[in-house]
């Protein structure tokens, strides 16, 4: 894109496993040539995103999710501060980003934390990827928190579930969120995962609302059959991602085209 075209920026937001509907998006928008600038991702989104800007392809990536098991990323501790240490996870992310920094990322990347200590939002942009997705899926009470100085780093949910107003802290002039959901009507806590992050929703309705107004467009894929802690189910949220994405192109197109804010593929 030319320097004076403005820039498009991708808010991932958060949700355990109903995040992984984010690849399902992903692979739509990189089919349909929309450029992406930058990305943040919060908790979930921090995890696909980082795995999007380091470049993973996203058909390999959706293959992966569809077979990987709980054991490769959770390491059960039963430390003081949580029931997961997180290593594994943090672990996890470096292997398959290739150790990579911010710095070395394919597009500019950021993740949302919340810092315990001072009750703040914390935007992570440099240094190591993993460690920074560590700290923005550190899900209360389930991840141990990750300590960085004098921070005490949780996840970024806590304070902005979907990020779209740090995407456009960060200078895009157009973004698009996607909101993997809240979904309170019934819907009965299986595990325990479940448990703690139907109680975030809960608290979280009215800063969802505010957090999405920061959006152009908001990509909602409909993820009510899947829970929280439904990683087994990576597939149909990532059909429901492609799904939500489809209905959501016209609007997409016709915006970036009337701003004139993307080139045709040449």
């Amino acid at each position: 894109m030319g320097s004076e075209q403005k820039k498009i920026g991708l808010a991932l937001g958060g949700g355990s496993a109903r995040g992984f509907a984010h690849i399902g998006v992903l692979q739509v928008l990189a089919a349909e040539q929309i450029p992406v600038d930058l990305v943040v991702g919060t908790s979930m989104g921090a995890v696909i995103g980082a795995f999007y800007c380091a470049g993973i392809d996203l058909f390999m990536l959706e293959k992966m999710s569809c077979q990987m098991q709980r054991s490769f990323w959770i390491d059960w501790k039963f430390p003081r501060m949580g029931l997961v240490g997180g290593e594994k996870l943090e672990q996890l992310m470096s292997l398959l980003t290739k150790r990579k920094t911010f710095a070395q990322l394919e597009k500019k990347f950021a993740v949302v934390a919340t810092d315990l200590r001072c009750g703040e939002k914390v935007v992570l942009q440099e240094g190591s990827v993993a460690r920074a997705v560590r700290a923005s899926a550190a899900i209360p009470g389930v991840f141990h928190p990750v300590v960085e100085g004098d921070k005490v780093l949780v996840d970024g949910g806590v304070v902005e579930r979907v990020p779209a107003p740090t995407a456009r802290d960060m200078g895009a002039d157009f973004v698009i969120a996607v909101d993997v959901g809240i979904y309170l009507g019934g819907v009965k806590p299986h595990h325990l995962l479940d448990v703690i992050t139907q109680s975030l929703d809960i608290m979280q309705r009215d800063l969802a609302r505010y957090t999405l107004d920061a959006a152009d467009v908001v990509v909602q894929p409909q993820l009510k059959e899947v829970s929280p802690g439904h990683f087994h189910k990576a597939e149909v949220a990532i059909q429901k991602g492609r799904e939500a994405a489809q209905e959501a192109l016209p609007q997409i197109k016709a915006l970036l085209g009337n701003e004139r804010l993307y080139e045709e593929a040449t």
